[in-house]
């Protein structure tokens, strides 16, 4: 990972420097490179993201800097649409693309993506993705429901159903173990057990995949899970607990595999315009290979 971050505050004898100048001067990184941190979000100013080179900090003031010399260039994939209606927008998400602009980058991610092929969109996010997991994302496209669907999020009202391929077979079973970050852990990740950083309620219903539902897959150890709470990494947490990590997962100790076998497959709610039961799909993206 060439991922690098620098925190730092304008000293007076930075004074006169411009912004790009200031960045490369307190991070050792070089001017074109400080510029591309710009252009990508990777410099906060104050806690804000700012992209003009030329911008003067007054002393004391807060300056961020991330910066990935191995990030690639900005993806142009098309993002599927599953469901589109005056409230809501429902996407298929793209494995390897982050849900919301990361330390480094607020151009590779989904939202950025979505902005630039339906730039008269203004989405509210309620839920994300891990990076490496495809499937379901839903927005809200009208304030007036925003809070609505908050609502049913935070209330437990949205049902999920996701699909993984894990290297052992599971039997059916609900891991009810609180997830919380572990202290000092680098790369920084999530647990049950050890020096735990507030840990929080976490439950999982897992099962084994039915034929039907398999129907179409590459052959492989393929488990439902329906997490009934929304903790970070909260499926690939548990299924780790059980010494079945998700295939590709190397954060917690998963089988090698070209990427992390977890798709968000289904979601269920009351339509919060209507207030009618609906439920999305997205098949799953190893059907196709």
């Amino acid at each position: 990972m060439a991922l690098q971050k620098w925190t730092f505050s304008c000293t007076p004898e930075d004074s006169g420097l411009r912004l790009d100048q200031l960045v490369a001067k307190r991070t050792g990184i070089s001017r074109r490179a400080a510029r591309e941190a710009l252009k990508l979000g990777g410099v906060q100013v104050d806690h804000k993201r700012v992209r003009v080179a030329g911008k003067m900090i007054q002393p004391g003031i807060e300056i961020r800097v991330a910066f990935d010399a191995e990030l690639p260039a900005v993806p142009t994939v098309q993002i599927p649409v599953v469901f589109e209606d005056p409230w809501l927008l429902v996407v298929n998400k793209p494995t390897g693309i982050p849900t919301q602009g990361t330390w480094a980058s607020d151009r590779h991610d989904l939202l950025a993506l979505i902005k630039t092929q339906r730039p008269e969109l203004k989405l509210f996010l309620h839920h994300r993705l891990d990076q490496g997991t495809s499937g379901l994302l839903i927005f809200s496209k009208d304030a007036s429901i925003n809070a609505q669907l908050t609502k049913a999020f935070t209330e437990h009202g949205v049902r999920k159903t996701y699909l993984a391929r894990v290297s052992e077979p599971l039997e059916a079973c609900t891991v009810d173990r609180p997830i919380g970050r572990l202290r000092n852990a680098v790369p920084g990740r999530f647990g049950v057990e050890g020096d735990l950083m507030e840990p929080k309620k976490a439950i999982t219903i897992f099962r084994p995949a039915t034929t039907e539902e398999t129907t179409g897959l590459p052959a492989g150890n393929w488990i439902i899970a329906e997490p009934r709470t929304g903790r970070t990494h909260q499926i690939r947490v548990h299924l780790a607990s059980l010494g079945a990590p998700v295939r590709g997962d190397r954060l917690y100790g998963g089988e090698n595999a070209p990427e992390l076998e977890l798709h968000a497959w289904k979601l269920a709610l009351n339509h919060p315009g209507t207030a009618k039961e609906i439920e999305f799909v997205a098949p799953p993206r190893w059907l196709s290979r």
